[in-house]
């Protein structure tokens, strides 16, 4: 027969033991009652919490997707609204061509249509020029730099000073925002894009017949870079400019051997020489020195195509000058195109803002899902944790009474 050998600290320690035990217990499920969460530390369920951390970084990206959608659409609504603001001036302005180029309209009568249509220029202008939250709209990458600046002059039947010309200063970038995992949106097109009148072309006087590239060059046409190699010749350079993926063809004028640079859709194209190279300099396309920037055509060049902004100027002037064939024949047809243009990249917007709206509600449901696993990986039960807390007091107050009773007895007891 085993004997034990108790002393007098032994059932003291042990109660103590327990009861340390059970407190810590209870101060476990306390907090939880308290925070609402199941564990305070990583260590108390690795797991757990891991799978919380993910849901919380799931949740904080759906978030930012969501904020980026609904700025994207906000900056776009603002464009839509520039854009058709834009159209219902041109519409008025083509109702004066139309008036204009009717021979029972005196000359005074087309002067004063030319104010009218002075007006509209600077409200397409104050249009071209919006910003969205501080930041110009319609000048591409170029955000801090106003997309379009006039420049006055004289101008014949005028009694003063009128906008001659309208230089665009931004670039054709696109700024994309993040909609979702690997996704992107392009928000606005650049001014460049939204308020040129018809395909730009540009015609270069320099004769390729003998010209080959001496060493690998890159040159970049609206965003797209375009590599090429030694030895190439004017073909072998406008075959590649034809195989990129880029809204312009190239050709070579079969008289003079210029390179002829057109684009395929409304918009003013941007050409530079990167990385060092000076292919198009040398081509006569850019001017000297100048390879990247805006109005960086060489002087020799012929370029046609412009802007809203230029059809309105013509109009005004052939009005002035009392020139009711060109109000009813080239500058009404710009008009037209312009209209044109405009009502393209506003079905355009209106295409993404759809795709936009779709996405928006994919991430609200995505988030609901991820909100519930959350919930269920690190939200405490508070029925059960309350239960559980009535338990373990019951426990404690019973195990004190137990020991306080137990604390009377001495090693005398055991003998």
């Amino acid at each position: 027969m085993s004997v034990y050998r108790i002393s007098s600290n032994t059932i003291n320690d042990n109660g103590v033991f327990h009861l340390r035990n059970r407190e810590y217990e209870m101060d476990k499920v306390n907090q939880q009652i308290n925070t609402g969460k199941k564990h305070r530390l990583p260590k108390e369920n690795v797991v757990d919490v891991t799978q919380s951390m993910t849901y919380h970084t799931k949740i904080h990206k759906i978030d930012q997707y969501v904020r980026n959608i609904t700025d994207a659409k906000n900056e776009r609504a603002l464009s839509e609204i520039k854009m058709n603001d834009t159209i219902q001036i041109l519409q008025r302005a083509r109702e004066l061509a139309v008036q204009g180029a009717n021979g029972t309209y005196s000359a005074e009568d087309r002067k004063a249509m030319a104010v009218e249509v002075d007006q509209m220029l600077k409200a397409v202008l104050t249009n071209a020029n919006s910003k969205y939250k501080g930041d110009y709209l319609f000048s591409g990458y170029q955000k801090y730099t106003q997309p379009f600046e006039t420049l006055e002059g004289v101008v014949r039947g005028a009694n003063e000073p009128m906008i001659t010309k309208v230089k665009y200063l931004g670039d054709n970038g696109v700024h994309q925002r993040e909609i979702a995992a690997g996704e992107t949106v392009g928000v606005v097109a650049p001014g460049s894009e939204i308020f040129w009148a018809d395909n730009h072309q540009v015609y270069s006087r320099f004769n390729t017949r003998d010209f080959r590239i001496t060493e690998d060059q890159t040159i970049m046409i609206d965003t797209v870079k375009i590599k090429f190699n030694a030895g190439d010749n004017a073909y072998a350079i406008m075959d590649k400019i034809n195989k990129a993926d880029v809204a312009v063809t190239a050709s070579i004028d079969r008289i003079t051997g210029g390179m002829i640079l057109r684009s395929t859709r409304p918009h003013k194209m941007e050409v530079s020489d990167i990385e060092g190279g000076t292919l198009m300099q040398d081509l006569g396309i850019l001017e000297k020195g100048r390879p990247i920037g805006p109005d960086n055509f060489d002087s020799s060049v012929t370029e046609f195509g412009g802007t809203i902004f230029d059809t309105l100027i013509g109009l005004r002037d052939a009005m002035l000058t009392n020139n009711a064939e060109d109000v009813g024949g080239k500058f009404l047809q710009n008009i037209d195109e312009s209209i044109n243009n405009l009502t393209y990249n506003m079905a355009k917007t209106g295409s993404i803002d759809n795709r936009l709206t779709y996405l928006e509600a994919r991430h609200g449901e995505d988030k609901l899902a991820f909100t519930e696993a959350l919930t269920k990986s690190e939200d405490v039960d508070m029925a059960e944790a309350i239960s559980e807390m009535r338990m373990l007091d019951f426990a404690q107050r019973a195990a004190l009474s137990s020991l306080a009773k137990l604390s009377k007895t001495s090693l005398m007891d055991f003998i």
